[in-house]
């Protein structure tokens, strides 16, 4: 009987794992903080086959399992009847009330790949992979992490004046898919995201305007054709000829609605000639004096922007504006374990810890291992090619993990 319920808490322990994207010893921490204990010491005792002298103690640690691990009732059944539990019935009824006497399994969280239909409707289409190589992140559910900073960024963006952000990493850090998220979240319908993926992150968030930069698209290095952009992003009418005079006349005369203009990888613009120091100044003065603190700029670099500035010759009071900088770095532990947790064909607890080691929790190799281990499994290839594949698809990329 101390067997077979060590080995019930321990299946029920790995399950809230891996529901919730956490380690083994923030879990049994976490069991023991909910029966009054000061941590884990006791949760893990018992996993060894000590059964706990108290009644009351078992029917707590079920109750809080069943309902973080979204158990089916045969398993509380079985963990019951493990510990010789006198009435166990009662306790079922009361945990399974809807349930009780057809048995159901209470659903687990939709994987991701079930998230998106099948292609025309064809049951045998393969769905798109949860895991992304190479391209920034932009649909908003394969989206991962960076709770911190977001909590952040859209405290600025609360209320008036908006403040102006910076980004700052590495390159593959994830910067670009940061701002994408930025930009999408706040507006989705919740069918087209992850179970439990927050929006609510802005009181009004219909009010506002997202204005997505690509600085390393050409076009938008070119003053005319960025001043154009803008204005048509911003629904305002383009003058002939459309001049930096032009578009602060009309944005700042005409600009009601809240707006976030995002600039990514400001380097490259930069490197442009035409967008030179009377536009940044043009843009700080926007920003600070003509729109009522309406406007606020969010940009990506890899170096802190003022600096940049500075060695591309172009200094300007535009770059001392954004008072707010986060630097971006690995995704936290549990933030990475959710990540992996969205494969659609669960990894083995050993593939995980692997996969979080090599990866540094840096989120760009996060991907292209966990896209190499689910490859491997659905073409059901054994032996650790795919660990070997997955380590030379990191190679151009080692300076992320030199930077932890």
């Amino acid at each position: 009987m101390a067997e077979k319920f060590a080995q019930l808490l321990t299946e029920g322990i790995h399950r809230v794992r891996l529901n919730e994207a956490k380690n083994i010893q923030v879990v049994q921490d976490e069991l023991g903080y909910a029966l009054g204990r000061e941590g884990g010491s006791a949760i893990e005792y018992w996993r060894k086959g000590h059964i706990p002298p108290k009644l009351s103690d078992v029917e707590k640690l079920a109750a809080e399992i069943v309902r973080r691990a979204n158990l089916e009732r045969t398993w509380l059944e079985q963990f019951l009847g493990s510990v010789d539990h006198p009435n166990p019935t009662k306790l079922c009824d009361e945990l399974f009330p809807a349930s009780s006497s057809k048995m159901e399994r209470i659903a687990p969280p939709t994987p991701l790949r079930s998230i998106h239909p099948p292609h025309n409707g064809d049951p045998h289409a393969v769905g798109p992979t949860p895991f992304i190589v190479g391209p920034p992140i932009s649909d908003s559910r394969y989206f991962f992490g960076r709770t911190y900073e977001l909590k952040r960024i859209f405290g600025l963006l609360k209320r008036f004046p908006f403040q102006n952000i910076a980004i700052v990493g590495l390159k593959r850090s994830g910067k670009t898919s940061l701002l994408h998220y930025l930009k999408s979240i706040t507006t989705l319908d919740l069918a087209q995201l992850r179970p439990g993926q927050r929006t609510d992150w802005l009181p009004q968030p219909e009010h506002n305007r997202w204005i997505f930069v690509d600085f390393q698209d050409a076009r938008m290095c070119s003053r005319e054709r960025l001043l154009r952009y803008l204005l048509t992003n911003l629904e305002m009418s383009i003058p002939e000829p459309c001049d930096l005079n032009s578009f602060l006349d009309i944005v700042s005369q005409q600009l009601k609605t809240p707006t976030i203009i995002l600039l990514d990888e400001i380097s490259a613009a930069l490197d442009s000639p035409e967008l030179d120091q009377q536009f940044w100044g043009s843009l700080r003065s926007l920003g600070s004096n003509l729109t009522g603190g309406k406007l606020a700029f969010v940009l990506t670099s890899h170096e802190l922007p003022a600096q940049l500035a500075y060695e591309r010759g172009k200094p300007s009071p535009f770059f001392n504006i954004f008072g707010h900088t986060f630097k971006l770095g690995p995704l936290t532990e549990a933030e990475a374990c959710e990540l992996v947790a969205s494969s659609p064909r669960p990894f083995d607890p050993d593939d995980i810890e692997w996969i979080l080691i090599q990866s540094g929790c840096w989120p760009c190799l996060l991907q292209v291992l966990c896209h190499a281990r689910l490859i491997s499994l659905e073409e059901s290839d054994p032996g650790g090619a795919w660990k070997r594949e997955g380590l030379r698809q990191l190679v151009p990329y080692w300076y992320l993990l030199g930077n932890q």
